[in-house]
């Protein structure tokens, strides 16, 4: 469950989660991005989709601007808990789309 920070009046913090928004407030298109790809900055984070899945090849898809936080290294969709393994994944493609530049560039 996703949860978004809010702060209320008061200036004290009121954690909300995407249900909430749904059921309560009624809305949720605005936090479905209209775009294949993105990169969206939040203030504890940045996250980097492809085709709406976290998804990135040359780093962690969800990059805490804290250290003290563990980024999330995603290939596809899919949460990489040994960052070897995504390595190897990832490394498959970036060397295909590095072939794909090539023959772009010789042709």
């Amino acid at each position: 469950m996703e949860i978004f920070d809010n702060i209320n009046q008061d200036g004290e913090n009121e954690d909300k989660t995407i249900e909430y928004y749904i059921n309560e407030v009624k809305i949720n298109d605005w936090m479905i991005l209209p775009f294949k790809n993105s990169i969206v900055n939040f203030k504890d984070r940045i996250e980097y989709k492809k085709n709406g899945l976290y998804h990135r090849l040359n780093g962690p898809a969800i990059e805490f601007h804290k250290e003290s936080e563990k980024n999330k290294y995603y290939y596809k969709g899919v949460l990489y808990d040994d960052i070897k393994l995504w390595k190897k994944d990832t490394l498959k493609e970036l060397r295909m789309l590095k072939v794909k530049k090539l023959n772009k560039q010789s042709d």
